[in-house]
Formats: structure tokens, sequence, C-alpha cells
């Protein structure tokens, strides 16, 4: 594989979550797995700069025609040009890559879940097919990639949980219009001070899903044998931990920025190798 590419400062950043679960897989399929996460950088980057949502718009059809000619060898883009590669390799199907595209497009188009049904189903969109793809590149067999996609929707949960404010900031919310109707609370108004109750008692809401999902996907794995799900559940743990750290800030999402420090993301990836190994 051409190493060319590089990702260091990029997607997998030293000491960040996806860092120590690229860590986890294999060491000669981690550029491989290095390159799904720079893919999905690539799209959800367009959405996060905040530029016009046309101009944003025409970039992602940009991207997703750029990866059709990948596919055909017709492509200068040097991380394109290495997705194909693994993609031949791998057998990675493309409608994968492009319902990652997809998943973004919907956050430049501002679309909010109507439900937890539709939450779920956007989650699995974007960072399912992402982490469905990390599980295909380590082997996984039928019932890893499974929980692979259900694991990506649960970090996509958590991480609404956590961006709150920063979406707000450029204009989107993601949280299940039923449940802040439940609560009194629009989606152009989570910032009012009268409000902090309501969207608490959304995001503690939320929590609760998220937990059921995580016990959920978990009842699925009968033993500790999913060498291919490492990465997938290493992700998954650092999110586990991020959530319960929101919780204790009672999740003031809104006027902080709540993360891990690298030594709690490494201890709690370097755990579930163990356990999965």
């Amino acid at each position: 594989m051409n190493d060319g590419y590089c990702f260091s400062a990029r997607a997998t950043a030293p000491g960040s979550s996806r860092y120590y679960a690229v860590r986890m897989a294999p060491a000669n399929l981690r550029n491989h797995v290095a390159l799904i996460f720079e893919w999905q950088w690539e799209l959800q980057s367009i959405y996060y700069r905040g530029t016009d949502p046309g101009v944003a718009l025409t970039k992602l059809q940009w991207y997703r025609d750029e990866l059709s000619r990948a596919l055909n060898g017709q492509t200068q883009h040097p991380l394109l040009i290495l997705l194909a590669e693994a993609a031949n390799s791998f057998q990675l199907p493309p409608q994968a890559f492009i319902e990652m595209a997809d998943a973004v497009e919907m956050e430049i188009r501002g679309v909010i879940p109507k439900d937890i049904s539709a939450l779920k189903d956007y989650g699995q969109l974007g960072s399912g097919n992402l982490l469905q793809l990390v599980t295909r590149i380590c082997g996984g067999n039928e019932q890893e990639l499974m929980c692979s996609r259900q694991l990506g929707a649960y970090i996509r949960l958590i991480e609404i949980i956590k961006n709150v404010g920063q979406d707000f900031q450029l204009g989107g919310c993601f949280l299940p219009l039923d449940i802040m109707k439940q609560h009194e609370i629009q989606p152009t108004q989570l910032a009012k001070p009268e409000n902090e109750k309501a969207l608490q008692a959304t995001l503690i809401k939320l929590a609760v899903v998220a937990k059921e999902w995580n016990i959920s996907i978990h009842n699925e794995l009968l033993d500790n044998k999913y060498p291919a799900l490492i990465p997938a559940l290493a992700l998954a743990a650092s999110h586990n931990s991020l959530l319960s750290k929101l919780e204790r800030t009672n999740f003031s999402v809104l006027t902080q920025h709540t993360s891990l420090i690298p030594l709690q993301k490494l201890w709690v990836s370097w755990r579930m190798y163990r356990q999965y190994r």
C-alpha cells in the first residue's frame, strides 16, 4: 500500500479516540483502517467548516463523483487512490462510502431526526457504515459486521449529545423532534436560559437510550472471540466513558467542551482489546 498520504494530524491524530481504535487493529491493517476514518473526516469537515449550504453540497457531490472515478482508476486525488486500492483489496462495498456522504448531506441540509428510530437510521448511515467498513477490513463475520453498524449508531448518538453547542452555532440540531416536543423545546431555542432544564432533560433521555443500545449490542456478543470487532469496540468504549463524563457535568454542552484525556482513551481501548482479542 502507498503510504504517501499523511493522516497523522487529521482523522486519526495521536491522542484521539480514533488513533487508539486504529492501534487496536492488526499492524498490517492499520493504514487501511485509517483510510476509512480519513474518508469520513473529509466528508464531515465540509459540514463543520460552516460554509454556505449550496457550496457545501457542491463539494460533497464532488467527493461522490471523485469516488466513482477512483473506483474506475480515473482519479488523481491521493486519498481516493488509496481508498480505491483498499476497496479492491478487501472487497469493500462502494455503497457504504456513498451512504456516509448521504449522512453528511443530511447534516448540511439541516435534517432533524423525527424520532429515535430515525436517529438510529441516520447514525447507521454515517458512523455505522464507517465501523462496518473497518470491521470488514479486519475480516469480520456477519455477526461482527451487524454489531459494528449498531456500534456506529451508538457512537454517533453520544457525539450528538457532546456537540449540541457546536452544532447549534452552525445552525444545526440533531436531537429527535419527538423528545424535544415532550420537553417543550424548539431546535432554534436550545440556548435560551429558560430552556436549560428542558435541554438537560432531553439529553438525559438520550443518554438512557444510548445505554440501552449499548447493552443490547453487548448482549449479542455471547463470547469474547470477536477480534475483527476490536477497533469498533475500542472506539465505543471511549465514547461510553465520554458519556459518563458528560453525565457528571450535567450535560453542560452549550457552555463547555467535554472530552477524555489520551490516557483514559488508551486505558479503555486496551481493556477492550484484552477482552475481545
